[in-house]
């Protein structure tokens, strides 16, 4: 049976079944963090067990205790390195579950080890060679492999995993010694720090992820006092965790909105802090804008040149967004498009779809966080009431059927489906979407946005 690791507490016992030959020495001597043990002491007294953080190997580590319950035997009783080979064998035969077997000394150091697979191979190369190691005489000490690998139980995962992946592939998936105190505290094994990782980051993006939406919640509360506001709709769907994307409605006061998509060339946690950055600048920014009465056309340019500066300085120079900034005068039903390498709009007036010019031709095209100067120049359309605008970023539009065919071009055709209902509009658009690209993966983030004048 294989030590594997399954984290829903569920039982299970040891490791990978790709490889079982004899781990490759690692040098410790200059190792100044100690995260590797030259052995590990077995003593016969139950070691209290800490607690370790989601991060630290000692979390994914099966103990003694655990062991026994899994494979049925004693691990404070391990073999030392002047039995003979028929115990050892005869241990393997009698506990089925047991995969890895550390060998002490006479003073109770762990000094080498065997894995069931390595061991059986060894005795099993030929029958000479099988007479031969099952002497009497013949104790197992004599071809111990004695490079053993020690991990200390408060070592980080990432850690661990950088020290283990180093070895050979030969011999990379073999199961290791955990210590407590240079005591003899459990067996893991790369699988178990592996998975522990995954699911340490999963947990921290999860965070992420939920920090990233909590940005717009002071605008929440304020928005309530604003009786005239834009009919929106809004989706967002981020590919992995935190993401790049970012579309939000401000309702800055009674007389104007401010709809924007961000989309940050990237995925991930690195444009995830992009968008971090960019929203908690934007989000001060409007505030600020909202608080002193002061929000306008010119006011809110001097703004965004500001907080490209700021992207430049502060973030890194691999990372860009593109985006678009709509400032919509509710009453006057005009829009003014700050556009930012972006360009994707659309407007449905009656029973006819157009896609809406957002820079002028002699403009050079910006984007944020490249540039430290930048020059914009915004574009407005009188609208008509009951036009609705549609806007997404490129996860939408980009994406490919089967025909390799982009969804850019079917937009126009199912816009014409929108009625008054919104939220029914975006359902219709999702829907055709998910069907156009039927089983193609997703690559990017989705966002999408919908309004009505």
């Amino acid at each position: 049976m294989i030590l594997e690791e399954i984290f829903n507490d569920k039982e299970s016992v040891f490791l990978d079944k790709k490889e079982d030959n004899i781990l490759d020495f690692i040098d410790i001597e200059n190792n100044t963090d100690l995260l590797i043990e030259k052995s590990a002491f077995l003593e016969i007294e139950t070691i209290p067990i800490p607690i370790f953080s989601a991060n630290e190997v000692g979390k994914v580590t099966l103990t003694i205790e655990k062991l026994k319950q899994l494979t049925g035997y004693d691990y404070s009783k391990l073999p030392l390195e002047n039995t003979s080979t028929q115990i050892i064998y005869d241990i393997f035969h009698d506990y089925p579950r047991l995969d890895f077997l550390p060998i002490i000394n006479e003073s109770g150091w762990i000094v080498g080890y065997f894995t069931r697979k390595s061991f059986l191979s060894l005795i099993s190369e030929n029958n000479y060679n099988r007479e031969l190691l099952f002497r009497k005489d013949v104790k197992i000490g004599s071809f111990l492999n004695r490079n053993v690998v020690c991990l200390n139980a408060y070592s980080t995962l990432s850690e661990a995993s950088d020290i283990l992946m180093e070895r050979s592939e030969d011999i990379r998936f073999d199961p290791f010694v955990v210590t407590l105190e240079k005591k003899f505290f459990g067996i893991s094994t790369v699988d178990r720090v592996l998975r522990g990782l995954n699911l340490f980051l999963k947990r921290d993006m999860e965070a992420v992820k939920e920090a990233q939406f909590s940005l717009i919640n002071f605008f929440i509360e304020y928005e309530k006092n604003i009786k005239n506001h834009l009919e929106f709709v809004s989706f967002i769907k981020l590919l992995y965790g935190p993401g790049g994307d970012f579309v939000y409605k401000y309702e800055i006061n009674n007389e104007y909105s401010l709809v924007v998509l961000i989309d940050v060339c990237g995925k991930g946690l690195k444009a995830s802090s992009m968008i971090f950055t960019l929203v908690s600048l934007l989000n001060k920014q409007i505030q600020q804008l909202i608080k002193t009465n002061s929000f306008n056309y010119r006011n809110f340019i001097k703004e965004l040149k500001e907080l490209n500066e700021h992207l430049v300085l502060t973030t890194s120079s691999e990372l860009y967004a593109t985006g678009i900034f709509i400032i919509i005068h509710k009453k006057e039903k005009v829009i003014t498009i700050f556009d930012f390498g972006h360009g994707l709009l659309w407007v449905k007036r009656k029973n006819k779809v157009y896609q809406l010019k957002t820079n002028h031709i002699e403009q050079k095209m910006n984007f944020l966080g490249i540039e430290k100067d930048i020059s914009i120049h915004p574009v407005s359309y009188q609208l008509k009431e009951g036009d609705i605008v549609f806007g997404c970023s490129d996860g939408i539009t980009e994406q490919i059927n089967t025909e390799k065919q982009m969804y850019i071009h079917k937009i126009p055709e199912i816009m014409l489906q929108f009625k008054n209902d919104l939220n029914k509009n975006k359902e219709i658009l999702l829907k055709d979407w998910s069907y156009f690209r039927q089983n193609r993966r997703i690559r990017d983030d989705v966002s999408l946005f919908i309004f009505k004048i």
